[in-house]
Order: C-alpha cells, then sequence, then structure tokens
C-alpha cells in the first residue's frame, strides 16, 4: 500500500482529494483529469532532471500507469503534487543511474556547466570527476547513492546492507579525499 496525503486543490468542479477517491473507486475521467492536470508539468521536472525529452515523458507515463494499477491502495498522507514531484525525481534519477547519462553530478554539486567556456571550471569538473573515480569503490559507491542521487543515509543502509554509521563514515572519507586530491573544495559540503 502507498500513501498520498491531498491537500484541497480545486480541478475545475472538483478538489484534488475528490479527484484521488473517485480514482480509487476507478473514475477514468477523474484519473484522465489529474493526467492532465500534472502530466506537462511533470514531464518538464523530469526533463530537467534527466536532460532527454522521450526518457521524461516515459518516466511521467509510467508513473500514472503505476498509480492507476495500484490505484485501490492509495492511502492520503501528504499533497499529491508533492508525492507526483518527488515520485518523478527519484525515477528520473534512477533513469540516471541505470543509464550512467550524468558525470557524477557535477553541475548538482554546484559547479556551473557553461560549455566549456571557463577553463577554470572545466578544470575543476575533470578533477573532481578524476577524484570521485578514484575513490575506493565502497566508499566511491556510497559517496555517489548519498549526494548525486539524493538518497538518504537509512535508504543506502539498507540497500548496500551496511550500518547508518558506516555510510556517514565513508561518505566523510569521501569528502575528505577529494578535497585532499582538488585543494581546495569546501562547497562539497
Amino acid at each position: 500500500m502507498f500513501f498520498i496525503s491531498v491537500n484541497i486543490m480545486k480541478v475545475g468542479n472538483y478538489s484534488e482529494y475528490t479527484l484521488i477517491e473517485s480514482i480509487k473507486a476507478g473514475n477514468e475521467n477523474a484519473f484522465k483529469s489529474l493526467f492532465f492536470l500534472y502530466s506537462v508539468k511533470l514531464s518538464l521536472w523530469a526533463y530537467k532532471t534527466t536532460g532527454d525529452k522521450q526518457a521524461a515523458e516515459d518516466i511521467v507515463q509510467d508513473f500514472f500507469l503505476q498509480l492507476w494499477y495500484k490505484r485501490e491502495q492509495l492511502c492520503i498522507d501528504i499533497s499529491f503534487s508533492s508525492y507526483a514531484y518527488r515520485a518523478i525525481y527519484n525515477a528520473s534519477l534512477n533513469y540516471l543511474r541505470d543509464h550512467e547519462r550524468y558525470e557524477y553530478g557535477v553541475t548538482l554539486m554546484g559547479i556551473p556547466d557553461e560549455d566549456g567556456d571557463d577553463e577554470a571550471d572545466d578544470e575543476l569538473r575533470i578533477k573532481l570527476q578524476k577524484a570521485i573515480d578514484e575513490l575506493p569503490e565502497k566508499c566511491r559507491k556510497v559517496f555517489v547513492m548519498v549526494t548525486l542521487e539524493k538518497k538518504r543515509h537509512t535508504e543506502v543502509a539498507a540497500h548496500l546492507g551496511i550500518s547508518i554509521n558506516t555510510v556517514k563514515v565513508q561518505v566523510s572519507k569521501a569528502y575528505r579525499i577529494i578535497r585532499n586530491k582538488i585543494g581546495f573544495f569546501s562547497f562539497l559540503q
């Protein structure tokens, strides 16, 4: 069972809560209304993360398909909008991870991507990627999951079968190694 809470937001003559309840009851028109209300916004959100229009559209479509298939299990706890954006963001990160289409999230970490206009940024980007690549395997895996995939320490610990404290130690170790290799890099924390 998965939980969604709905803030009362008007969609035409219906509130979001009413739409969710109607979807739970199998109302296809309510589902279509929710889809048309959010699909474009969520596709743009996924596109910002993946940089791939087709993948973004697929991610959103998959989200809504799963929502429909699991409609009877819906429980209400947070706003649908918050739930949807978080689900799309996580699915987009999974897409990036599975398709290895990111350079260890350099732009996520605060280094602007200026298409090579600034040599200093390019040099820093290269150094950062090299430093991350050279991390010990376990340390790199934990670091990427926590900092780039934005997973919680508890999620990483459960996924890798290690303690939360080990996750914290590995992330700290990664930051220390990267700072030492790059020289400055205080913005990493």
